[in-house]
C-alpha cells in the first residue's frame, strides 16, 4: 500500500437512523480503517450527533462538524477545507460500504496514481423490500438511465470514465488534485454538484476511474412519490449544471424533457405525438418483458418496472424544464436593475 496517504470519509448527515447504519458499516469494515471520519451535521443536529457519539470508541477518527442551513455542496466544502486525508471519500448517510472497501480503495489508488477521482457502483441493499428492488432495477436499466446505468450496475472491469459513471454517494477525490485546480463543490446546486465538479476536473486534464470492487449499498426510495421526487430534482439539477457549463448537456439528458414537451403539444401534432409515444412505450414494455423472461422476475415486478421507467422519465423531464425556467428567471435582470446587473454563475 505504499504511496497512498490517509483516507478521510465525509458524510453529510441529516437522518440519524440511516446514519447509524452507515457508521456501523464503517466500523465493521476489514483491512485498514480510515484515519478520519467527518460527519457534517446538516439536519436533525442533536439526533445525528447522538448517533455519531455511539461510534466514537469503534471509530477513533470520527469527529462532527456543524453546518446549519448550508446546501449539501457548501457542507461538503467545509470538509474539503478541514479534512487532512489525501483521499477524500464522500459517502451519503443512506449508504453502507462493502466490508472490503478500504482495502480495495488503497489498492486501486496505488494502481491508478493519475486518477483524480475514483468510485464504483451504488447497489441496492440485499435486504431491500420488493418496491425498493424495483427502483434498483430501473436505475440499472439502459432504457431508463442510458450510460448513467453504470452508476448502479457498475462496469464489468476497472474503466476510465466521466461524470456519467460516478455518483456522489460513492466518490473518492484526491485532495491534491482539487487544490491544484482550485476546485470545490458548487454551493448553489441542489443536485448534480459532483457531476459539475467531475466535469471541471476532466476539463483541467484530470482523469476518473470506476472500479466495480469499490461498492456501496445505497438505500432506494421506499415509495413511488419519493422516487418520482428524486427524478424531478435530478432534472432540475441537470438544468442548473447546464447553465454553468452548457456543453455538458447531451441528448440523453434532453430526451425526457422533449417527451414532456411533445405531450403538451400533442393537440397540435396528434399523429406525430401518437407515433412517438407508441415507439417509446414499446421500448419500455420490451424492457419489462426482458426482466420477466430474461431475468426471471415476476410479471408484477415487470409491470412496476414499466410504470417506474415511464413515470420517472416524465418527472425527470418536467424537472429539467422547470429547472431551465427557474435558472432563466434567476439570471434575468430585475426591473429595477440595469441589464448588466444580472446574476452570473
Amino acid at each position: 500500500m505504499s504511496g497512498v496517504s490517509s483516507v478521510a470519509v465525509v458524510i453529510v448527515a441529516s437522518r440519524p437512523v440511516l446514519l447509524g447504519r452507515c457508521l456501523e458499516s464503517l466500523a465493521a469494515a476489514d483491512g485498514p480503517r480510515p484515519e478520519e471520519i467527518l460527519v457534517i451535521l446538516n439536519g436533525s443536529k442533536e439526533d445525528c450527533s447522538r448517533t455519531a457519539e455511539r461510534f466514537r470508541v469503534r471509530l477513533p477518527g470520527l469527529r462532527t462538524m456543524d453546518s446549519p442551513g448550508l446546501s449539501p455542496g457548501a457542507a461538503r466544502n467545509l470538509a474539503l477545507s478541514s479534512a487532512r486525508g489525501e483521499l477524500l471519500f464522500f459517502l451519503d448517510d443512506d449508504a453502507a460500504i462493502d466490508p472490503r472497501y478500504f482495502r480495495v480503495l488503497r489498492e486501486k489508488a496505488s494502481a491508478y496514481p493519475d486518477a483524480a477521482a475514483l468510485g464504483g457502483p451504488e447497489s441496492t441493499p440485499p435486504e431491500s423490500g420488493s418496491f425498493e428492488r424495483c427502483v434498483g432495477r430501473a436505475l440499472e436499466s439502459w432504457v431508463f438511465a442510458g450510460p448513467m446505468r453504470r452508476r448502479a450496475a457498475g462496469f464489468p472491469r476497472d474503466s476510465w470514465t466521466d461524470e456519467r459513471g460516478l455518483i456522489l454517494c460513492n466518490l473518492v477525490l484526491r485532495a491534491q488534485a482539487l487544490r491544484a485546480e482550485g476546485l470545490s463543490f458548487d454551493p448553489e446546486l441542489e443536485r448534480n454538484e459532483e457531476n459539475l465538479l467531475l466535469e471541471r476536473l476532466a476539463r483541467s486534464g484530470r482523469r476518473a476511474v470506476h472500479c466495480p470492487e469499490l461498492r456501496v449499498f445505497h438505500q432506494r426510495r421506499p415509495t413511488p412519490a419519493g422516487f418520482f421526487r428524486q427524478c424531478r430534482l435530478s432534472g432540475r439539477g441537470r438544468a442548473a449544471m447546464t447553465f454553468r457549463l452548457p456543453s455538458t448537456l447531451r441528448a440523453i439528458h434532453v430526451l425526457p424533457g422533449a417527451g414532456v414537451l411533445m405531450g403538451l403539444l400533442a393537440p397540435l401534432h396528434p399523429r406525430l405525438a401518437a407515433a412517438a409515444a407508441a415507439v417509446y412505450l414499446a421500448a419500455v414494455a420490451a424492457d419489462g418483458v426482458r426482466l420477466a423472461l430474461g431475468q426471471g422476475e415476476r410479471w408484477t415486478a415487470a409491470a412496476w418496472h414499466v410504470f417506474l421507467v415511464a413515470a420517472g422519465h416524465a418527472c425527470y423531464g418536467a424537472g429539467l424544464l422547470e429547472g431551465f425556467v427557474l435558472q432563466a428567471l434567476k439570471r434575468a435582470p430585475s426591473p429595477l436593475e440595469p441589464e448588466g446587473a444580472a446574476v452570473r454563475a
